[in-house]
């Protein structure tokens, strides 16, 4: 039992708390000695969930634009981490801090927190490796357990610190910058943890009703493997082919080397010399010499690379990990766009976008809760006054549909007055409805008027 877990089950002894099991998988998404064909789809995966999407804040007071200014800080910087790392190792956590005056952002790996008690994916109690430092070769660690309880009626969420130090609990104050760190508080009235979840859609095929996520390849080790295998064929071709020029000893201008032979002695032989380098393209023969052609002075050895035959086939391994994560091609292959058509282009991208649209759904929860435990350590810290304000989540359908078919869309519509025109220029000009309204109004004020004269 690693670490982790040890300190993890003293943490559940002393609370009286069960702990959910996770389902082990190969830490290959951290992998960086050699290629992470998980870390890779996660990436890419990411990329396109959040390609040309937005998060805004609605609302006209100063606890709204901190929200607002919290949340664009966190979409340009974080929440693809976030997405990425819960791709890769199946979920993470996304969990705010504060210094009383700014707040930032943590993510918390799937190794580095436990689920105690749930409900679905309501989460009731959790355990996280808050931090870990090391001071003079002594490794100390923080962990953090949060418990939603029922008080009086009430809803209460009890927060709990405590420092171990090379395993063994020890006083928040041995490391100075825990020292002011209360080791236990709790804020009424919450209703969640301080913290979002993000979970991949991917399912777990061992138990179906885990509350842990696993990774987009789980269950695709063996699968991985022989692409690894496949690429490391392809690369060991290239690698072993050297091309040597067979040239007679008659065309090298000979200089004396001397060498010591078997029995010690000094022996003057006579050597060709070569340009820097091209002693390992050069290779020096007797024109009587056995295996080459006495007839020619210069001959050349070049194998053939089986090139297409070795690219086929990590294609081939590549397209079976597309199809079995639940993927269209073009993820790690090269699209098929050959005589196909623009529907039958997107119907090739479905299985793709399908997975995106889910995954978005986790994405918005998880934000969501964020942006929720913000709110409670704005109030808790006297950040700012307090003030209503909504989350919108604006997410781009462009890796499906291209932008000519949205805007003819958008014009049908306005046509038949489904929507109206500022609908129109918010997406054209990416603009929020707000600003879209007033440009338009102005638009239709400026444009000249044109009055017709009945005849007398």
């Amino acid at each position: 039992m690693n670490r982790f877990k040890q300190i993890v089950s003293k943490i559940a002894k002393w609370f009286g708390i069960p702990i959910q099991t996770k389902t082990e998988q190969p830490k290959d998404y951290s992998e960086v000695s050699e290629i992470s064909w998980t870390a890779a789809i996660a990436n890419r995966l990411a990329t396109l969930t959040m390609l040309d999407s937005d998060i805004s804040i609605k609302g006209n007071n100063l606890r709204a634009k901190f929200i607002d200014n919290f949340t664009q800080d966190y979409v340009d910087d974080r929440m693809s981490v976030a997405a990425e790392v819960s791709l890769g190792t199946g979920d993470c956590l996304i969990k705010p801090y504060t210094d009383g005056q700014r707040i930032g952002v943590d993510i918390i790996a799937n190794d580095s927190f436990v689920v105690c008690e749930s409900i679905g994916n309501y989460i009731k109690a959790c355990i996280i490796k808050a931090d870990e430092i090391t001071i003079k070769a002594q490794k100390y660690e923080r962990y953090e357990t949060q418990r939603l309880r029922t008080v009086n009626g009430m809803s209460v969420l009890f927060i709990y610190q405590q420092a171990y130090k090379n395993g063994e609990p020890v006083p928040l104050s041995e490391v100075d910058t825990w020292a002011n760190i209360k080791p236990e508080m709790y804020i009424p009235n919450v209703d969640r943890m301080l913290f979002g979840r993000c979970k991949c859609p991917t399912v777990n095929r061992e138990n179906i009703n885990g509350v842990n996520g696993v990774k987009v390849t789980y269950g695709l080790d063996g699968v991985m493997q022989k692409a690894q295998e496949a690429y490391n064929r392809f690369n060991a071709e290239y690698e072993s082919k050297e091309s040597f020029i067979f040239a007679d000893s008659t065309l090298f201008k000979p200089v004396a080397t001397q060498v010591i032979k078997p029995d010690g002695t000094l022996s003057t032989v006579l050597k060709p010399t070569f340009a820097a380098g091209r002693d390992k393209i050069f290779m020096q023969v007797n024109n009587s010499g056995t295996g080459v052609d006495s007839k020619k002075l210069i001959q050349e050895y070049s194998p053939n690379i089986r090139h297409e035959s070795l690219e086929t086939g990590l294609e081939v391994n590549l397209k079976m990990l597309e199809l079995l994560a639940g993927l269209s091609a073009g993820i790690l292959t090269k699209p098929v766009t050959t005589f196909a058509t623009a529907t039958e282009m997107k119907a090739g991208l479905q299985n793709t976008f399908a997975f995106i649209t889910k995954f978005r759904k986790s994405l918005e929860k998880s934000t969501n809760d964020l942006l929720y435990a913000v709110n409670v350590l704005c109030n808790a810290n006297d950040i700012t006054p307090m003030g209503d304000w909504t989350a919108e989540f604006d997410w781009s359908d462009g890796y499906i549909e291209n932008m000519q078919d949205r805007f003819n869309q958008l014009m049908q519509a306005e046509s038949i007055g489904a929507i109206e025109k500022a609908e129109v220029r918010a997406w054209t000009m990416n603009e929020d409805l707000e600003t879209a309204q007033s440009r338009t109004k102005e638009i239709a004020e400026t444009e000249p008027k044109i009055e017709f004269t009945g005849a007398e």
